[in-house]
């Protein structure tokens, strides 16, 4: 039973490491600790790429386990006498020791790392037109423009894809040799607002800039031009078992402020609240700090560890987890059509839910419109585009996606 120590080593080297890294994978790339990863070098590497940083102890531990038993096995010998057995016993109840160790510091990594449990991203091949069944929105009657050449690189937020991409294949004759990721990206809102100044998009369907794209444009000698074109609900998401079915503005601010940190307090169960927020410079963010918070601080997001090849382990803001005591924001569209899960309520705000309706006549209080923000000066084919989702063919466009059309649509 000898031949099992190696693996006993790495693993109680591993459990060292790990809890004088503070349970952070990041802290393994500094100082000495780096060096005493240095033997696995090339399994940390495999690790980054892969994206599942735990094959940093499983690979190691289960290859010298696994060829120690192999190895082991054709020149064994019956254990006899009490020194034997006792060996064998002990080496089995360490490794089983051990082995429960690194799971609970496992657990411990998770409480302190929270994983993904609503993911603000898609799939974007749903909305080609070669896939079957795809998620494409027709147009009402036959395409008023299009585009033969010159296409308008198109790229924005997450949840305004379905809109940019069904008009985006509506309105272009596509040659075979076409290069589709050179018209039409999906970067997210911070990504697509750094391509527009660098001139690496014609026009992006956003939220309202930050602060901070609006000094970067600025900075870097760009003016942008925002034309609204549809309106959406910025809303509140809970677990579907959560009693609370409404908050008034208020206690909003004082849940993601601090001020409220029980649910009992806003009439739920007595529980700790789980605020979950965004990254800075998304959509969402901004419009949470602008419109909701004002000038409340916001208490410091929740983080979690993710796995980079430029950086290695990096800490960013931890997305949505539905817990039974978890709350956070989205918008309305991707909530209820992009992301629908039955497991994820709205909340009413003041007592008004964040419905079609309730958008059209203005009585939810956080109506944000969605805009297509293009560079001043831009080509007659992005103009052409843009004036043309505001006609009622483009308007109807934004109502049979789901959103909330600004102007008059076709019967």
């Amino acid at each position: 039973m000898s031949f099992l120590v190696p693996g006993l080593l790495i693993l109680v080297g591993w459990i060292i490491a790990l809890h004088l890294a503070d349970y952070q994978f990041h802290q393994m790339g500094s100082g000495w600790l780096a060096d005493l990863m240095l033997p696995w070098l090339g399994v940390l590497l495999v690790s980054v790429v892969g994206g599942e940083y735990w094959w940093i102890v499983i690979i190691p531990v289960g290859a010298h386990i696994s060829f120690s038993l192999g190895y082991g096995r054709p020149t064994r010998h019956p254990l006899t006498g009490t020194s034997g057995l006792r060996c064998r016993n002990s080496l089995l109840f360490i490794l089983l020791m051990l082995g429960f160790v690194a799971g609970y510091q496992g657990y411990l990594y998770k409480q302190l790392n929270p994983g993904v449990g609503v993911r603000e991203n898609i799939d974007t091949w749903a909305w080609r037109p070669d896939k079957l069944n795809n998620q494409l929105t027709p147009l009402r009657g036959k395409p008023q423009i299009q585009f033969t050449q010159n296409w308008p690189r198109l790229d924005g937020a997450t949840a305004a894809y379905p809109i940019y991409a069904s008009a985006f294949y509506a309105l272009s004759v596509i040659p075979e040799d076409f290069h589709t990721r050179e018209y039409l990206e999906s970067s997210r809102t911070p990504d697509a607002y750094n391509r527009i100044v660098k001139g690496d998009a014609d026009i992006i369907f956003v939220a309202q800039p930050s602060g901070g794209q609006k000094k970067r444009a600025e900075e870097s000698g760009v003016t942008l031009l925002y034309t609204p074109f549809a309106r959406e609900a910025f809303v509140f998401i809970v677990n579907a078992d959560n009693p609370v079915n409404s908050l008034t503005e208020q206690q909003v601010r004082d849940i993601f402020s601090g001020a409220i940190t029980n649910w009992r307090t806003v009439g739920g169960n007595d529980q700790e609240i789980q605020t979950w927020q965004r990254p800075e410079d998304s959509g969402s963010q901004t419009v949470m700090q602008s419109q909701v918070m004002k000038n409340v601080r916001m208490i410091s997001p929740q983080e979690t560890e993710v796995a980079s090849m430029m950086e290695g382990m990096i800490k960013v803001v931890a997305e949505y987890r539905n817990t039974n005591n978890a709350i956070g924001y989205t918008f309305r569209y991707y909530a209820t059509q992009m992301n629908a899960d039955k497991n994820i309520k709205l909340l009413a705000i003041n007592g008004i839910a964040p419905t079609a309706e309730n958008i059209r006549n203005g009585k939810y209080p956080y109506i944000v419109d969605a805009f297509m923000v293009t560079r001043e000066n831009t080509t007659s084919e992005t103009q052409k585009l843009l004036e043309w989702f505001l006609t009622p063919q483009g308007q109807s466009l934004v109502e049979d996606v789901g959103y909330v059309p600004m102007y008059k649509t076709l019967p």
